[in-house]
């Protein structure tokens, strides 16, 4: 697992990129976050927990959590 924050986030096209501790920003989408019962508000700046996941594109970020 890596962490990072939220440093955009497009609400109406539910995607954006998280800051990584190390390393390049990550694409993530909406469907890519855990919220384990309850809603997450997803905003530039909330801190996340997450995996690396290869595409033919890049990196995504997969099964992310808020912190």
């Amino acid at each position: 697992m890596e962490n990072g924050f939220v440093n955009f986030y497009d609400h109406v096209k539910g995607y954006g990129f998280i800051r990584r501790e190390r390393g390049r920003d990550v694409f993530f989408r909406y469907d890519d976050f855990l919220f384990l019962g309850h809603d997450v508000d997803i905003c530039k700046g909330i801190l996340v927990r997450f995996k690396l996941e290869k595409t033919d594109k890049g990196f995504k970020a997969v099964a992310i959590q808020k912190v």
